[in-house]
């Protein structure tokens, strides 16, 4: 489903129905990210992620949005990021990964774009993506510890958190200067070209997430997405941010 035909969704259309109706004016912005505005959505699998902006984040405000937000979690959808025009720039320093992500595929359904004119500086990006990939290799090492002697468990290690580090992959790629492809596979793909990876663990995760991992021995998968994950750390740890760069 492109992104055109995510925005006739009829929960999407109730969601902004529903959030005009308890916010009025205060609703400055509904910005759909993710799958669903890179044109990659697919409703059985796929979430359709909101980001709002409103023009305050007062206890009133949050329980104005109460009703809307129900509605939409019944559904199964996610709760809406939410910021203000000033938390959203003041947040920029610490979500360079994810702002960036949502700047490169978004859907403005309401009000201005808050992305347009977002400076994110390269110094954050590096950072982030450090810090956020040494985070999620000590999850996935403590995981491995638990459950590395259940098939099941290690099975379910390397496919919950393959997504994890694609979204960090992303962000790495933007740190790199490499344009970021819209689809998960062709992200890896680009990163392992692009620092010097092993995409072959990678690859067997993803034949194992769509269910054609049968043949695969998931401790031999584990052990080289390991090695290239621990590789992936030390390319970003070493690499050297020019002094005040916009990161794009």
């Amino acid at each position: 489903m492109n992104a055109a035909q995510v925005k006739d969704d009829p929960d999407l259309a109730r969601m902004l129905r529903g959030l005009e109706e308890a916010l009025g004016p205060k609703l400055r912005s509904v910005v759909l990210y993710g799958s669903a505005a890179r044109g990659d959505y697919h409703k059985e699998r796929s979430d359709l992620n909101l980001l709002l902006v409103l023009e305050d984040l007062e206890l009133k405000t949050l329980q104005a949005l109460g009703p809307p937000v129900a509605r939409w979690r019944a559904r199964g959808h996610h709760v809406p990021r939410l910021f203000t025009p000033a938390s959203l720039v003041e947040s920029a320093d610490v979500f360079p990964i994810e702002f960036l992500d949502i700047r490169s595929g978004r859907l403005v359904l309401r009000g201005d774009d808050p992305f347009a004119r977002l400076d994110i500086r390269t110094h954050q990006l590096r950072l982030q993506c450090e810090r956020e990939l040494r985070e999620k290799l000590m999850r996935l090492q403590e995981g491995y510890v638990e459950g590395h002697a259940r098939r099941r468990d290690l099975d379910w290690l390397l496919s919950d958190s393959y997504g994890s580090f694609v979204a960090l992959f992303r962000g790495c790629l933007r740190l790199l200067g490499v344009d970021v492809p819209p689809r998960n596979h062709e992200v890896v793909a680009a990163f392992c070209a692009r620092a010097g990876l092993d995409p072959a663990p990678f690859e067997e995760i993803e034949r194992l997430r769509r269910g054609e991992g049968a043949g695969l021995e998931p401790k031999a998968t584990f052990a080289r997405y390991y090695e290239q994950l621990m590789k992936a750390v030390r390319v970003v740890d070493r690499f050297q941010t020019p002094q005040g760069g916009a990161a794009r």
